[in-house]
């Protein structure tokens, strides 16, 4: 579905032209006439949402008239990361058109995914219209839904456990992506500017001290690295799902995937999901949960005392979004997710047990 067409780098070049050559690429015989757009919305993807009409009635291939086309048009999270590329829009595309048709999770379509070198461009339905609802990190989910997510991460680990795809370049051992957004975010340049900001949220004393934190980050990514078991979301909290009309949740914004551990994906899409009185009523119940599908799903059965301090100290991949800025997420959203992890952090040890 990789079609050879230049990639449109702002949003006036999503034309009728572009969308209809890159439609041809799943869609062979498809021209399209018109599009407007609806909405856009801006982020470190940005999603411009389209109302796009086609020659032709009835319309081929199942192809609607409201569709996503996402990529990176907006340059304030890029300035935001110290001009680094947001090359995870280019590995989603190549995830969606290489690696998504062998996992068998619950994905949203797509019809067309572009890369260039730290460029991506997928097109896929607008969910919205469909009656999806959206995650939000300031609003926490009810740990049944909460549980219908860890089985989708349970199913892509165990789908992808010890295994390697050779084919794929971009598959790293851990994600380039997420390591260098860490390293740009635990900097001192960026800790000291932000955390000088009255309204940013201020973390506990014992977690206020950028260079221990990143030396957690580099010892669990060490960790990880000899540990790298499956392929992993790399990203997985609320801002990154959405749920259908059924109440089915699924996982999108697929920029981070990589082989790696586990824990990566588990701890942070808990914690951050979860409300922290109902984390600590029910987080070691979800955390059985997900060995119990991992199994079930062909994966290992993991020893649960083990996997309970792999837990506990992977914890720290969700202390980012304490120093995440403005450009790249609300305050609302910071605040409570940096409210979470911290005072995950600090009841786990995880600092302690990750050995800094």
């Amino acid at each position: 579905m990789n079609a050879n067409t230049k990639l449109p780098r702002a949003v006036d070049e999503v034309t009728p032209q572009w969308l209809t050559t890159a439609l041809r690429s799943s869609c062979p015989d498809i021209s399209v006439t018109r599009v407007s757009i609806d909405h856009i919305v801006w982020g470190t993807a940005t999603k411009i949402l389209l109302d796009v009409q086609y020659e032709g009635d009835p319309v081929p291939y199942g192809l609607p008239n409201k569709l996503c086309v996402k990529g990176e048009f907006d340059d304030r999270s890029r300035r935001a990361l110290g001009g680094m590329t947001h090359a995870g829009t280019q590995v989603e595309a190549m995830f969606f058109n290489e690696l998504a048709p062998q996992l068998g999770i619950p994905l949203p379509r797509h019809w067309y995914g572009g890369s260039e070198p730290g460029m991506g461009i997928l097109v896929l339905d607008n969910l919205l219209v469909k009656g999806f609802s959206f995650g939000s990190p300031s609003e926490p989910w009810p740990p049944d839904r909460v549980a219908k997510a860890l089985d989708i991460l349970a199913l892509l680990h165990a789908s992808t456990w010890n295994k390697r795809f050779p084919e794929f370049s971009w598959l790293t051992v851990g994600s380039i992506v997420i390591r260098q957004a860490a390293e740009t975010l635990m900097s001192d340049q960026h800790w000291q500017a932000h955390f000088i900001k009255p309204e940013v949220y201020k973390l506990p004393a014992e977690l206020a001290d950028n260079r221990r934190i990143l030396n957690a980050y580099r010892a669990l990514w060490s960790y990880d690295d000899v540990r790298a078991h499956c392929v992993i979301h790399g990203d997985a909290h609320l801002g990154n799902t959405c749920v259908d009309p059924s109440g089915q949740p699924l996982f999108i914004d697929w920029s981070g995937p990589c082989y790696s551990h586990w824990g990566i994906d588990v701890p942070y899409f808990i914690v951050g999901a979860l409300s922290i009185d109902d984390r600590r009523v029910l987080e070691r119940e979800l955390f059985t949960h997900y060995l119990d599908r991992l199994h079930m799903h062909g994966g290992p059965l993991l020893e649960p005392a083990e996997a309970w301090e792999d837990y506990r100290r992977h914890i720290v991949h969700g202390m980012m979004w304490a120093t995440l800025p403005p450009a790249l997420q609300p305050l609302e959203n910071v605040h409570a997710m940096g409210e979470r992890y911290a005072t995950a952090m600090i009841e786990h040890q995880t600092l302690r047990l990750i050995g800094v």
